[in-house]
């Protein structure tokens, strides 16, 4: 896909139109409302799945070029200190 963001509408649109695309080629009676409030319905629910799917993709891709731009500056510094160093070796 060449756009990465797409919104839950336009996913939708997409996914009803094929799919009333589809079943129009199909030797099937003329679909009536109820058929169609089903597509649209089912539609919704397969446009939210893959909104999220592409969201999760999108923030994985992200987080890899971060770790791979972080790995070329030379890396990130370190937050987190071990308690050991920080206070020493102590000697009664």
């Amino acid at each position: 896909m060449e756009k990465n963001k797409k919104s839950k509408k336009a996913l939708k649109s997409l996914i009803e139109d094929s799919t009333r695309e589809a079943l129009s080629r199909l030797e099937l009676p003329e679909a009536t409302k109820k058929v169609k409030k089903l597509i649209d319905r089912n539609a919704k629910k397969l446009a939210e799945a893959y909104a999220d799917i592409l969201k999760r993709e999108d923030k994985r891709k992200k987080k890899v070029e971060k770790f791979i731009d972080e790995a070329v500056k030379g890396g990130r510094k370190n937050t987190k200190t071990n308690k050991n160093t920080k206070a020493g070796h102590v000697t009664v």
